[in-house]
């Protein structure tokens, strides 16, 4: 039996993401949400409460864990608050959308660290916005790309610290997706980003990669 977290599980990526987990039943989830409800009705599937902007409820997710050992951690749950033509910084939103998406993910992360088995894997998912290298840069959204550029770093640093405990840290670039965020006109789905996850987990992959689609990108 292998088992995982998946943040940010109650819908888009992560909720497709659980959905084709589950199907497998030697894989049991645990998934989180802000409420700590959710949808989806498997045997080997629960869902826990998590506020990442609040050290206290991280502590009591990891403590409703109990001794339990990891597999995977994915870590998808995020937020953009600003609107798409947005490009002044607004330093309430900045803090709000780092205390998730980078601090709280990092928290944690950091914190779920000893519950690794040797050979887990960690995706965080990111996004184009947050490379160097997008191809259609501008100035909009600019508290989100800079969150995720720094989670980006972030897996970088992580993949070298635990290749000695052969823990693979990965980012994923899911692309323009159907989400909340992404909107209706997106060209991929939900469950397409959910195949390149389940494609990450289940291959030997290079640590501290960058990956959309399958194939490693630039950062």
């Amino acid at each position: 039996m292998k088992y995982g977290i998946v943040t940010g599980s109650s819908r888009g990526i992560g909720l497709a993401t659980v959905e084709l987990l589950t199907k497998n039943a030697n894989t049991q989830v645990i998934g989180s949400s802000t409420s700590g409800n959710h949808t989806l009705n498997q045997p080997n599937f629960q869902c826990l409460k998590i506020d990442l902007s609040n050290s206290d409820t991280i502590v009591e997710f990891i403590d409703s864990l109990g001794d339990l050992k990891l597999d995977f951690l994915i870590n998808n749950a995020g937020i953009l608050l600003e609107k798409w033509d947005a490009s002044v910084i607004n330093m309430k939103q900045l803090k709000q959308t780092f205390n998730i998406n980078v601090f709280g993910t990092i928290e944690l992360t950091e914190k779920l660290i000893p519950r690794l088995n040797p050979k887990a894997n960690i995706i965080n998912i990111t996004s184009d916005w947050g490379s160097f290298s997008e191809l259609n840069f501008d100035e909009f959204q600019p508290h989100y790309k800079m969150s995720k550029a720094a989670l980006n770093m972030y897996t970088k640093l992580l993949a070298k610290r635990l290749e000695s405990q052969n823990i693979k840290v990965s980012s994923l670039d899911p692309g323009w997706t159907q989400t909340d965020m992404g909107g209706k006109v997106a060209p991929r789905l939900p469950k397409d980003v959910a195949a390149d996850i389940l494609n990450l987990l289940s291959n030997d992959v290079e640590s501290g990669q960058f990956w959309h689609k399958g194939k490693v990108r630039s950062w």
